[in-house]
């Protein structure tokens, strides 16, 4: 079948969408996790109760067909209407077990409990399949694709789709081929936050608002958040609301008609508050239980004790609870998994490692701005060769997301131990690689510009061992990660493929800055060059897109102490790159910055606002059978889920080159492809296309972009 992105001819269509009704049951999530965390949903959509007596959920292992050994319900066990019904496995983490209507240890009804993502699960209505996930008479290997995600079916949580109202025997229309038409949303492994509930379009709304959270934001201001949308006239309601010990004065419905924010009297800090709400409505009229009533505590300002001075002053520090705000660099769970460890960084210019013995129950991204409360200590290991001031036993709370990363220090290999957990870059060529992936890791020796060696370490947790096999000794490397110490010798730390690549793209060169220092799309960006070491006649700016095959000249302004030469572009598109080098010239001298452009290059990327697809690709043919490679810029958001395909002109899938989540804060993200098929083939001469999706992992929604690539040989 051919796909849409080679039809030219687009129709619009008005749509009138019709909530269906559900008819019988079917299975509304599937949770396959680490260790023990699985779990199936089953949920009753029907007007009606249903007596479970009927049913029964039967397994495939391995392609091998259903099992004789089947999961039956409890006996008189019954869904309420728009209800659901859990069976976990009896091992699983505390909010799976919370949700569970029945609990199976993993070796019951033939391991039922103890499922892969290789093996099918199929509900049965009278001995009749009316439901399944998986193809039972299918070994996949390790798992299914699912709405476009490779192996979706392992180490993942499936939620159907809120649209879809009966199962579904046809596993791979079920499964779908992308987010929009699959019925299902593939969300991260040991993601529970839905288990237990299930979003349907045909359920009336029966259920009245309930008090979500309530968080102060000043010392006279609150803010309430209800579990669903409300209406203005019950929510601005003042007389609606009660806190004791304070005077109420405003009620204010925010803009996303669940947040509330009371104006009051002056908080006494850290005092225990009870607020009561009544007679507050949903859009449904649904009315919130009488005297509902929720304790909180008057606003805190914490005191923040910089980074910096912790670790100048790990004696004074340590064994004392302090508490710290700052940036996350590398994420929670991939350099320790079954644990809690990542970095954060603050504005003194110093990181620390976060840790506790166990998952803290929210895991923390890169681009997260949190405050953490603990305690001070150092973790020696392995005979005093490992040095990590770290604070444990955290109390963490998220104030934002998707912040830029702090500026990153440049190794020089004399770094002392005050510098463990800063977020660091090494500049450098590859002297030496070890893959030691069958323990664990995968490192990388550079010697960076000034002839000192350092190790870059990769864990197999966090960073695929495939994905460094690009880089070979000799190649011109930057790397980012956090600075470790092992023996006392510096060494980085690197949480993300994405954290080394070619020494000539998004470098850090101190012959220019930016005002503003982060580039924002939509607004103008200004840039400052100057040398401190020397005196220019002109300077001359060569710039291009990145999508664009010949760079644009303009002549730079000078200061007025003719000191600097200044360059304003004007506003960018979110997920643009702009490359650039400066031509500078006195007596008639030239001197190029970088020193070997054009080939190097200085990068601006804008970073991705709101959910988008943007790909961003040389205009010119390339030759994979001499060799070379071709480079791919795509862009979207810190977070979202992309896909990058090859197709040919008749629509047939040559090869995928990315199938994850953007992990860059920017959004922008860079691959190169050596022409080469999924089976390692150089592809013929000819016209394809590149094909992208990127989707929300938190709301489904997916947008593409297309574009055009000739493998050819290079006009002359």
């Amino acid at each position: 079948m051919k796909l849409s992105i080679f039809i030219l001819l687009i129709g619009l269509f008005t749509v009138q969408f019709v909530y269906a009704q559900a008819t019988d049951l079917f299975i509304s999530e599937y949770l396959e996790g680490s260790s023990n965390n699985k779990a199936i949903e089953i949920y009753n959509g029907t007007d009606s109760d249903v007596d479970l007596s009927d049913y029964m959920i039967k397994k495939a292992t391995n392609g091998a067909g259903w099992t004789e050994s089947n999961y039956t319900f409890p006996e008189n066990a019954v869904i309420g209407s728009y209800d659901v019904w859990v069976i976990a496995n009896s091992s699983a983490d505390q909010p799976i077990l919370n949700a569970a209507d029945e609990t199976l240890p993993s070796a019951s009804y033939n391991y039922f409990m103890g499922f892969n993502g290789d093996d099918a699960i199929g509900l049965f209505k009278s001995g009749t399949l009316i439901d399944l996930i998986g193809n039972p008479t299918e070994d996949p290997g390790s798992g299914w694709d699912v709405a476009g995600v490779t192996e979706a079916t392992m180490n993942h949580t499936l939620i159907r789709k809120s649209s879809i109202a009966h199962g579904n025997t046809d596993w791979a229309t079920s499964a779908g081929t992308n987010a929009d038409d699959s019925e299902w949303i593939v969300n991260d492994e040991d993601d529970m936050t839905n288990i237990g509930m299930h979003s349907f379009d045909g359920a009336p709304d029966v259920i009245a608002p309930t008090i979500f959270s309530v968080t102060p934001t000043s010392a006279t201001t609150i803010n309430i958040i209800f579990s669903e949308e409300v209406t203005a006239e019950t929510a601005n309601a003042v007389s609606n609301y009660a806190i004791t010990g304070l005077i109420l004065d405003t009620a204010s419905l925010q803009t996303d008609n669940k947040t509330v924010e009371l104006t009051t009297s002056a908080q006494i800090s850290n005092s225990l508050y009870v607020l009561t709400v009544n007679n507050i409505q949903d859009l449904a009229g649904n009315v919130i239980q009488e005297n509902s009533t929720i304790t909180f505590h008057g606003f805190y300002q914490p005191t923040y004790t910089p980074i910096r001075n912790i670790q100048d002053s790990l004696s004074f520090y340590e064994g004392q609870s302090v508490t710290i705000k700052g940036v996350v660099t590398i994420g929670d769970a991939l350099l320790h998994p079954g644990k809690t460890q990542f970095y954060i960084q603050d504005d003194s210019g110093r990181g620390i490692q976060v840790y506790n013995n166990t998952p803290l129950g929210l895991t923390y991204r890169r681009g997260d701005y949190i405050s953490v409360t603990g305690t001070i200590g150092l973790y020696t290991g392995s005979g005093d060769k490992y040095h990590d001031v770290q604070i444990s036993n955290p109390t963490v709370t998220l104030l934002s997301q998707g912040e830029s990363l702090p500026h990153s220090l440049t190794l020089i290999g004399d770094e002392d131990l005050t510098m463990n957990g800063t977020w660091g870059k090494v500049n450098g060529v590859i002297s030496a690689i070890w893959d030691a992936s069958q323990y664990g890791f995968y490192k990388i020796t550079a010697t960076m510009d000034n002839g000192v060696d350092t190790e870059l370490m990769f864990w197999n947790s966090a960073v695929s061992p495939n994905s460094l096999s690009q880089y070979l000794e000799g190649d011109k490397i930057t790397a980012y990660g956090i600075i470790a110490f092992y023996n006392a010798t510096p060494q980085l730390t690197c949480g993300y493929a994405e954290d080394i690549g070619d020494y000539v793209v998004g470098g850090e060169y101190d012959f220019v800055s930016f005002d503003p220092e982060l580039p924002l799309p939509n607004q103008e960006t200004t840039l400052i060059f100057n040398d401190l070491n020397r005196k220019f006649d002109q300077v001359y700016i060569y710039w291009k897109k990145g999508n664009e095959f010949s760079y644009h000249y303009d002549l730079t302004e000078p200061s007025e102490d003719s000191t600097s030469f200044i360059y304003v572009f004007p506003p960018q598109k979110s997920g643009t790159r702009l490359e650039f080098y400066y031509k500078a010239y006195r007596n008639s001298i030239e001197t190029l910055y970088p020193e070997n452009a054009p080939e190097e290059f200085v990068a601006i990327d804008f970073y991705s606002s709101n959910l988008i697809a943007k790909l961003s690709l040389p205009a010119k043919p390339f030759n994979p059978g001499m060799g070379e490679n071709f480079n791919i810029t795509f862009a979207g958001n810190y977070g979202d889920k992309a896909i990058l395909r090859i197709y040919n002109i008749e629509g047939k899938l040559k090869t995928t080159l990315y199938n994850g989540v953007i992990q860059h804060s920017s959004g922008i993200m860079t691959i190169l492809w050596n022409g080469k098929d999924k089976n390692s083939n150089v592809l013929p001469i000819g016209l394809y296309i590149c094909h992208l999706e990127v989707y929300d992992r938190d709301t489904g929604k997916t947008k593409t972009d297309k574009a055009p690539i000739m493998i050819g040989t290079q006009l002359k």
